[in-house]
């Protein structure tokens, strides 16, 4: 049984990224400036300039597509005459969501008693824990002159198999799925993100204080993607899908000094993801006025392969007092912790009307704020009957742009 020697717990980590940025994209050689401070702004501009194209045409463009769009788009021309400026709202900024994550990984840490004999602990010190948790998460997004603002609510189930060799080691896997919708402010859209994980994980207790945990892992992402827009005469929906991977990789170390029933232990944790998407093609509708297409698809645009990367530390600081009962051992805990992001700088997103190839824009995220908090409560109960009980709740704060708290319950129970 494990309950004696190390204690679970399930830790959610918070969903990271949302960081997709602009700049300038060539073709033939010549540079289309980005000219407006916004990405709405920024995005009429690309089609203002796109309608007032003076260069030989490629072959490969949909002269017909394009012409309907700048009908219905820059009001004083058509794309082979030329002239006028574009209003309204074209929400690009919801189609950059998905490239930084909207990433979540999941990690099963092990902490708590390390090396303390406690009621529920087996004789033998080896055994199999089976892991069940499910975990809700909120997040916010501020609405920025780059990126859309939206709420999200996340759900996720984790199951987990660990066996303990002895007193100082503990290795496991967990398989995961999560389900997320981010719903934009201004009604702008709705990103809906799937995400199925494996994570291999580890802990190393070398003495009765310190401990080692690490973690390896993969995950599948799937997202669907819905912008709305409202450009002049085309006002609709504009769809989305695409798939990705993410992969993570960890490790903390922590020293727990106990003084009677209370412990106080400092930790430092390492933590890597990479989250990739792969190219897709949005697709709108058709709604002809005449000769002339007004529907979404003349908006559609063409997103090009993506990734992001994060590598954050942890420093903090873990809190508990246990105390004994007839039926096992109970520690409620306080934690907090001071994150700092090394790879916060802003990124580009690279785009294209799907009837215009080679002929893009760049829209420029939001650069992630480097430093935030992270805090904590826990309680996990520890049963005679081998049975670990746990409660945990995460908040991130202090951070400029994003805000979010999860919670998560389960057990482990030993065999």
């Amino acid at each position: 049984m494990n309950t004696g020697i190390v204690k679970f717990k399930a830790c959610g980590i918070a969903l990271m990224g949302k960081a997709l940025v602009a700049g300038m994209v060539t073709f033939g050689g010549m540079s289309q400036p980005v000219e407006a401070a916004t990405a709405d702004a920024q995005f009429r501009q690309y089609l203002v300039n796109l309608c007032n194209y003076t260069g030989n045409i490629p072959a490969n463009w949909d002269i017909a597509m394009l012409d309907s769009m700048c009908q219905a788009t820059v009001f004083s021309g058509s794309f082979s005459s030329g002239g006028g400026s574009v209003s309204s709202s074209s929400n690009v900024g919801v189609s950059a969501i998905g490239e930084g994550p909207r990433k979540k990984k999941y990690r099963v840490s092990l902490d708590g008693q390390d090396g303390k004999a406690t009621q529920g602990a087996s004789a033998d010190n080896r055994g199999w824990g089976l892991l069940l948790t499910p975990q809700y998460s909120s997040n916010t997004r501020v609405e920025t002159e780059l990126e859309n603002g939206y709420q999200s609510d996340l759900n996720g189930l984790v199951v987990g198999l660990d066996y303990r060799f002895g007193d100082n080691l503990v290795l496991g896997a967990t398989v995961g799925k999560t389900s997320d919708k981010s719903t934009y402010l201004r009604n702008a859209g709705v990103l809906k993100t799937t995400n199925n994980s494996v994570v291999l994980y580890g802990t190393w207790v070398p003495g009765s204080a310190f401990s080692i945990d690490g973690y390896l892992g993969y995950a599948k992402l799937n997202l669907d993607n819905q912008r709305n827009v409202d450009i002049a005469l085309v006002q609709g929906v504009i769809n989305g899908s695409t798939s990705g991977s993410q992969r993570m990789a960890g490790m903390s170390a922590s020293y727990q000094h106990d003084a009677g029933r209370y412990s106080v232990a400092p930790f430092l944790s390492l933590d890597f993801i990479k989250t990739g998407l792969r190219e897709y093609t949005e697709t709108g509708s058709t709604v002809m006025q005449g000769l002339v297409n007004i529907g979404t698809s003349t908006l559609a645009l063409r997103h090009f392969e993506r990734s992001r990367t994060s590598f954050t530390s942890s420093l903090g600081m873990r809190f508990g007092a246990s105390s004994t009962h007839d039926w096992g051992v109970l520690e409620p805990s306080v934690r907090f912790a001071a994150v700092h992001e090394f790879k916060n700088k802003p990124q580009q997103i690279n785009n294209e009307l799907v009837s215009s190839p080679g002929y893009g824009m760049s829209l420029q995220t939001d650069a992630l704020d480097c430093n935030y908090l992270n805090l904590g409560v826990g309680m996990a109960a520890a049963l005679d009957n081998g049975v670990l009980l746990f409660f945990d709740f995460d908040k991130r704060a202090k951070d400029q742009l994003l805000s979010n708290w999860s919670v998560s319950v389960g057990g482990v129970v030993e065999f």
